[in-house]
């Protein structure tokens, strides 16, 4: 093999790499905040492999991060045709809440908990999307488990507080108010409901 031929493989080959996409470049790319940068990379990877669930599932994710909430909701409910898992079932939530699409991401998330009722996130995002939709005693009784889980999330404790307070159950509410009250009295939720039931 003469040195031109050999210099010529090198080039080609050294041409192949750079030209070539991998995941990695995706992740650096959304390490570097370049979003668009990232989906490029992923799509190359998409059209080489269409029916990649993860590969679907991570574009989604990139979509959702530049704000593009449609196209990141159409991959999510794409991967979940393919494989039905729970974090497509979160990602197709949080994308109708950024829409601000409160029934359907009530009624989404009410579809996956029977089979995830202790999952605090799933929890969290279903009762955020019935205080949107004013469903308030709804609310209050998602977060009404997620501090049976946890009681000394105190930040849940007082949403459950909110909640118990706008749907008028009173009487629970003074109840986890004080409790409330009584390990972080700086809450924002005590301070706005002191005249409310800062009373026995």
């Amino acid at each position: 093999m003469s040195k031109y031929s050999l210099i010529t493989l090198l080039i080609l080959f050294s041409l192949q790499f750079l030209l070539a996409t991998s995941i990695q470049q995706s992740y650096l790319a959304e390490a570097n905040g370049d979003y668009a940068g990232a989906i490029t990379h992923m799509q190359k990877l998409l059209r080489d492999e269409p029916t990649e669930v993860f590969y679907s599932m991570r574009t989604a994710w990139l979509y959702y991060l530049l704000g593009s909430y449609q196209e990141a909701l159409n991959l999510y409910q794409q991967s979940l045709s393919r494989l039905d898992h729970l974090d497509a079932h979160l990602g197709i939530i949080n994308c109708q809440l950024a829409l601000g699409q409160w029934d359907q991401a009530l009624a989404s998330s009410q579809k996956v908990l029977p089979t995830n009722s202790q999952n605090t996130i799933l929890l969290s995002k279903a009762a955020y999307a019935a205080f949107m939709n004013k469903a308030y005693g709804t609310a209050a009784d998602y977060f009404g488990f997620i501090v049976a889980s946890s009681p000394w999330d105190l930040e849940n404790r007082g949403y459950w507080v909110n909640n118990l307070y706008l749907s008028g159950n009173l009487s629970e509410a003074k109840k986890q108010y004080h409790i409330l009250k009584k390990y972080h009295p700086d809450s924002q939720i005590v301070l706005d409901l002191q005249k409310a039931l800062d009373t026995p």
